[in-house]
C-alpha cells in the first residue's frame, strides 16, 4: 500500500513537533536548578581540597610504585608529597618543580652494596667509641755533658806553669786534688809584704800604731785569698817565714778533665782558661722533638730510656726543660732529660731511644687512622648504617695517636665506621650524588614563571642611571663609543660571560636577561660598587648602567651569592 505525500508530510511535522517540546523541557529543568548544581560542584570542590591537604606523604612502596623507567629515583612535590612522578615537572597544585627522591628512602650520597660485593671487596667495619687519646712519642737522643756540672780553672794571676800534676785529658780528680804549680812575681813578692806586715803588727804590738800595723797585716793576707791561695797555705808561709818561689792551684770541683790548655813551663795569663773538670755523675740527654708531637710532651712528661748496645735495659726519667728554637733541618725542638750516672757507664756522645709518654686529652669521638679519607680541605668517613647501605660523613678532626684520631665534629660515638674498601664507596656515593644532581637541575631559588596576563616593567635606579632597554636605544649605546655595553646572559647555573673587562673613567651598561626558570640568579648585584639587588624577570632585559671609578677585581652574584662572574676594572689609559 503506498502512502500518499500528503500522509508523509503530516509525520515530519509530529516527528519535528516532538523534537521541539522534548528540548523545551530540557531547558525548562536546567533553568530551575543552577544554584544547587553550583553548590554541589563548589562543594564538591571543597571536599577535593580537603582530601588532598590531609592526605599523608607517599611512602617508599608508593614511590617505587611510580618509579615506572626502573631507574631508581622519581620526582616529589615538596609542598605537597602525594604528588609524585616519573619525569621531571611541576605540581598540578602549587606550580613548583617538583624534586628528585630515591625510590628506597636512602637520603642522598647514600649507596648500598649487595652482600657478595662487600666480600669480594673486603669491607671491614670498626666502632666508634668516646674515649681519651694517650700518645707515646718514639725518638732518639744523645748523652751530653751536663753544663751545670762543668767547672773552669783559672788562675787570677799571671805565671808560669812549673810543674803540671794532671796532665792528660780524660782525668779524674776530687776536690783538693793538685791540679798545678806556678811562679809569679806578683805572687812572691805580695808575700814578702804579708811576712813584712804581719812582723811589723808583732812589734808594734799595743803601742799607739798596732791598729794601723794589723790593718796593714791584714790587707796583705786578703790580697793573697783572692788570688786562690788557701788558708793552709797561708799558715805554712807564716810557720816557714820565708816566701815560696811556687804555689801549688787545687781542683774547685770533683770531675774529669775534659780539656786542658797548658803545658809545663807555659806561661799563663790572669783570667786564662787552663782547665775544664766536668762531673759526668750526671749527664744530659737530648732527645729531638718533631714539631708535630709537641703537642704531646710537657714539662715532667715521664720518659722511657733504652740503649741499643744493652738489650733489655731501660732506664726512666722525665723532661726537665723544653728548648725555645727549632732546628730547621730537622723540624724539632730539643727536650732535656737528666740521667743518673753513677757509676759511669754512660758515656757523652752515645745514643738512646726515647719513648715519651705524652698527657690525657679530653672524651671525644675516636676512629682508627686508616677510616678517615683526607681529600685536602676536607676529610670524610664512610658510616656502615646496616643492610648494606653506606654513607660518606664530613668530619673535622682532632689529634691522632697510636693508629686513633679524635674526631670533633661529624660523629657522635655511637656509629660504625668503615675501615677498607671505603675510597670504592665513597667514590660510589659521589657518583650517586652527581647523577641525582644532574636529574634534578639547578633550581635553587626558582621562582614561576610569569603569566601572559602580568608581565613586569623592570624599573631599576642605580645613581639616577635608569636607561632604556628597547631595541633602539640598544643600538644607539652600542653605537657610542664613550659607553662600554655588555650583555649577560643568565642560561642555568652561570653568568655568559661570567668575565667582564672594563675601563675606568668610561660610562657602562650591563645588560642582563634570563632566560630560565632554573636559575639561582632571580636577581643580581654587585656590593662593591654599590650596586644592590636588582630583581631579573623572566625573558626581560634588565640594563645597570655605572660609571666604574675604582681600579681592581668585583664580583657580581646573584642574591643568594651562589651564582657568581667578575668585573675587571682597568685604566682607560
Amino acid at each position: 500500500m503506498k502512502s500518499s505525500p500528503r500522509n508523509n508530510t503530516i509525520l515530519v511535522t509530529v516527528i519535528v513537533l516532538l523534537t521541539i517540546t522534548v528540548v523545551l523541557l530540557v531547558s525548562l529543568i536546567n533553568k530551575d536548578t543552577p544554584t544547587a548544581t553550583m553548590n554541589e560542584r563548589a562543594e564538591n570542590a571543597v571536599q577535593t581540597v580537603a582530601d588532598t591537604t590531609e592526605r599523608p606523604p607517599a611512602s617508599p612502596a608508593g614511590l617505587a610504585a611510580a618509579d615506572k623507567n626502573g631507574d631508581g629515583v622519581v620526582f616529589q612535590s615538596g609542598m605537597h608529597p602525594w604528588i609524585v612522578e616519573d619525569e621531571p615537572g611541576t605540581c598540578p597544585i602549587c606550580g613548583m618543580d617538583l624534586m628528585p627522591v630515591r625510590v628506597d628512602g636512602m637520603e642522598e650520597g647514600t649507596v648500598r652494596i649487595d652482600p657478595v660485593t662487600m666480600q669480594n671487596i673486603g669491607v671491614r667495619t670498626a666502632p666508634v667509641t668516646i674515649a681519651p687519646l694517650r700518645r707515646t712519642v718514639r725518638t732518639t737522643g744523645r748523652f751530653e755533658v751536663n753544663e751545670q756540672a762543668t767547672t773552669i780553672v783559672s788562675p787570677k794571676i799571671g805565671g808560669w806553669i812549673e810543674t803540671l800534676y794532671v796532665n792528660y785529658e780524660g782525668a779524674r780528680v776530687r776536690k783538693g786534688d793538685r791540679l798545678f804549680e806556678v811562679y809569679s812575681p806578683d805572687l812572691v813578692s805580695t808575700q814578702e809584704e804579708y811576712l813584712l806586715a804581719l812582723r811589723n803588727a808583732q812589734r808594734l804590738a799595743g803601742t799607739t800604731g798596732a791598729a794601723d800595723a794589723q790593718r796593714l797585716m791584714e790587707a796583705a793576707r786578703r790580697r793573697l785569698s783572692f788570688w786562690d791561695i788557701t788558708d793552709t797555705q797561708i799558715e805554712a808561709l807564716v810557720q816557714t817565714g820565708t816566701p815560696q818561689k811556687t804555689l801549688t792551684f787545687f781542683a774547685p770541683a770533683t770531675g774529669t778533665l775534659t780539656r786542658t790548655a797548658v803545658t809545663v813551663g807555659q806561661r799563663v795569663m790572669a783570667g786564662q782558661d787552663v782547665m775544664q773538670l766536668t762531673n759526668l755523675s750526671q749527664l744530659w740527654l737530648m732527645v729531638d722533638v718533631f714539631e708535630q708531637d709537641l703537642h704531646w710532651v710537657k714539662l715532667g712528661t715521664e720518659a722511657t730510656i733504652q740503649l741499643p748496645y744493652a738489650t733489655g735495659s731501660t732506664m726512666t726519667g722525665r723532661v726537665e726543660y723544653i728548648y725555645d728554637a727549632l732546628d730547621p733541618a730537622l723540624r724539632a725542638v730539643k727536650a732535656r732529660i737528666v740521667v743518673p750516672n753513677a757509676s759511669n757507664v754512660l758515656k757523652p756522645g752515645m745514643y738512646a731511644t726515647v719513648e715519651l709518654s705524652g698527657h690525657e686529652t679530653g672524651l671525644h669521638p675516636v676512629v682508627p687512622s686508616e677510616a678517615v679519607i683526607t681529600t685536602g680541605k676536607r676529610s670524610v668517613v664512610i658510616l656502615a648504617l646496616g643492610d648494606g647501605r653506606f654513607q660518606p660523613v664530613e668530619i673535622d678532626m682532632g689529634i691522632e695517636a697510636d693508629g686513633q684520631t679524635q674526631i670533633l665534629r661529624g660523629l657522635v660515638g655511637d656509629e660504625q665506621v668503615v675501615t677498607s674498601a671505603q675510597f670504592l664507596i665513597d667514590s660510589e656515593a659521589r657518583l650517586a650524588s652527581a647523577v641525582s644532581a644532574m636529574m634534578g637541575g639547578h633550581n635553587h631559588g626558582a621562582t614561576p614563571a610569569a603569566t601572559t596576563d602580568e608581565v613586569p616593567t623592570p624599573t631599576i635606579d642605580h645613581a639616577a642611571m635608569i636607561q632604556d632597554t628597547s631595541p633602539t636605544a640598544l643600538s644607539s649605546t652600542a653605537s657610542d663609543a664613550a659607553v662600554q655595553v655588555v650583555k649577560v646572559d643568565i642560561m642555568g647555573a652561570a653568568f655568559t660571560p661570567d668575565h667582564i673587562d672594563l675601563q675606568a673613567g668610561i660610562p657602562a651598561q650591563l645588560i642582563f636577561t634570563r632566560h630560565t626558570d632554573q636559575t639561582c640568579a632571580t636577581d643580581v648585584m654587585i656590593p662593591a660598587l654599590g650596586i644592590e639587588k636588582t630583581p631579573l624577570p623572566l625573558h626581560e632585559s634588565v640594563t645597570i648602567a655605572f660609571t666604574p671609578t675604582e681600579l681592581g677585581s668585583f664580583t657580581f652574584a646573584c642574591g643568594m651569592d651562589m651564582v657568581k662572574g667578575t668585573l675587571l676594572v682597568t685604566s682607560s689609559r
